[in-house]
């Protein structure tokens, strides 16, 4: 019952983003406008939504929960993001996303502190090329301008 329950959960959820997506606008005079993409997303949790629906209950006996590391893991994922939406508005996009991939590569990949420090030095500044030079977006800059 509250299988079935969590599968019309999805569905409404889907739809309401169609909803919302669809006064956003699909097209405008340029192209694709802000609601398309919110569009796709809400048909494709609508559409999951009903296949788990129609598809038979597979309801385990004795669900086995994930080992202590994995609720480390589940819970530095979210702290990571947690901490990246606090701190973005005072240190910028830059400065708080480098902290967080940083923090979780330490944690939860468990990689070596120079492989740590490379990868999120490249991934971030490959991030901010592209969408803060290239692309014109407007990144959240922090309290030194970058």
């Amino acid at each position: 019952m509250i299988e079935h329950g969590l599968n019309l959960l999805w569905v409404v959820l889907g739809l309401a983003t169609m909803v919302n997506a669809w006064t956003l606008g699909l097209f405008g005079s340029m192209g694709p406008d802000s609601g398309l993409f919110p569009m796709i997303c809400g048909v494709i949790i609508t559409l999951c939504g009903l296949l788990l629906m129609i598809k038979k209950s597979t309801r385990v006996e004795n669900p086995e929960w994930p080992a202590s590391t994995g609720r480390r893991r589940i819970l530095g994922v979210l702290g990571g993001l947690v901490g990246l939406t606090v701190t973005l508005p005072y240190l910028g996009f830059a400065i708080s996303s480098a902290l967080t991939t940083f923090v979780l590569l330490q944690t939860i990949e468990r990689s070596r502190v120079l492989e740590s420090v490379v990868l999120t030095l490249v991934s971030v500044s490959v991030i901010v090329y592209v969408f803060g030079h290239l692309l014109g977006m407007s990144l959240p800059r922090g309290p030194w301008g970058w």
